[in-house]
């Protein structure tokens, strides 16, 4: 088969933006909304994956519930504070009625664009932020931090690989996660997750540092419904228990899944699907826990994580389409 592997510079509703793709594949990446592959879809079927904004203004009025956003960190911090081996960090309070700040300052940056290539059958685009250059960011985060993001999509598989950088000083605590909103049709659509667990959260969705059982987990690893089922819940990854660490998403019309994979450092994984009636999940998978600096729990349970200084992290996660 002739090789159709491209590369090209688009517009989306008016950003600038890159469209990529192969012969089965494309996505759209659009480096100043946060670096946030906007849109995926697979050719055979023209399945569009992701919920996409149908104006700028839609966007921009609710950006973390369009695409892929990179959250750093992922989800809530409570009263926006927390100490850390002496600095107190002191994050923005943008979720005004819980006195919280949520899903960190990344997403709405914008990230620079330093690698676009085809090697092979690999299609690889590179951004990169560094958090020193920002100063409202950096007055919130004063470490010298740099994420890259690698999107590498071979045949059927978009791979996102995160690296997290300490260039400066001190060490920080870092928890990184995405904001993934899937078309998600409730009438015909399934969605399963290998999970046992889940964080129980109290009124402002903070964890109260109990971990409950599942209830209906086998139903859960299977595949559910999720019609008229309201979920903004926190689950545990199952890791260790020999599964993938994995959501899918199970169409009917096509016969189509969609499998979302995390590696070892994603221990959590958030889904909320506003009342169950909207048409989307956003499937969020997290290295650390809402609240994780504040809980008083090992960090091998909240995905608490550091960096020294000069070390770097690596997250994978990919998205799949098997026929």
């Amino acid at each position: 088969m002739a090789m159709t592997n491209f590369i090209e510079e688009t517009t989306y509703l008016g950003a600038p933006a890159i469209r990529a793709g192969n012969q089965h594949m494309e996505f759209i990446l659009v480096p100043e909304w946060g670096s946030n592959v906007i849109s995926i879809v697979h050719k055979e079927t023209d399945m569009h994956l992701l919920r996409e904004p149908e104006s700028e203004k839609q966007f921009h009025d609710n950006p973390i519930l369009y695409g892929t956003p990179i959250l750093f960190p992922p989800n809530r911090i409570c009263d926006g504070t927390f100490d850390y081996k002496g600095q107190t960090y002191h994050f923005e309070i943008n979720e005004k009625d819980k006195h919280n700040h949520i899903h960190g300052f990344l997403y709405k940056e914008k990230w620079e664009v330093t690698t676009s290539k085809i090697a092979g059958n690999q299609v690889i685009l590179e951004t990169e932020i560094d958090i020193s250059q920002h100063p409202h960011i950096y007055k919130q985060f004063p470490r010298h931090a740099v994420i890259r993001m690698s999107y590498i999509l071979e045949e059927t598989t978009l791979r996102q690989h995160a690296v997290i950088t300490n260039k400066g000083e001190e060490a920080f605590p870092w928890g990184l996660g995405y904001h993934t909103s899937f078309i998600f049709p409730e009438d015909s659509s399934a969605f399963s997750l290998t999970a046992d667990q889940k964080w129980e959260l109290d009124e402002r969705f903070l964890p109260t540092g109990q971990v409950e059982d599942i209830a209906d987990k086998e139903q859960l690893h299977a595949g559910i419904s999720l019609k008229n089922k309201a979920l903004d819940d926190v689950f545990l990854s199952s890791d260790s228990s020999g599964r993938e660490n994995q959501a899918v998403i199970y169409h009917q019309n096509p016969s189509v899944k969609v499998v979302y994979r995390g590696d070892e450092h994603i221990k959590h994984w958030v889904v909320y699907n506003a009342d169950g009636t909207q048409g989307f999940v956003s499937v969020e998978p997290y290295t650390w826990v809402t609240n994780a600096p504040n809980l008083k729990l090992p960090p091998s349970l909240t995905g608490l994580r550091e960096l020294k200084p000069g070390e770097q992290a690596t997250v994978k996660t990919e998205i799949s389409v098997i026929i």
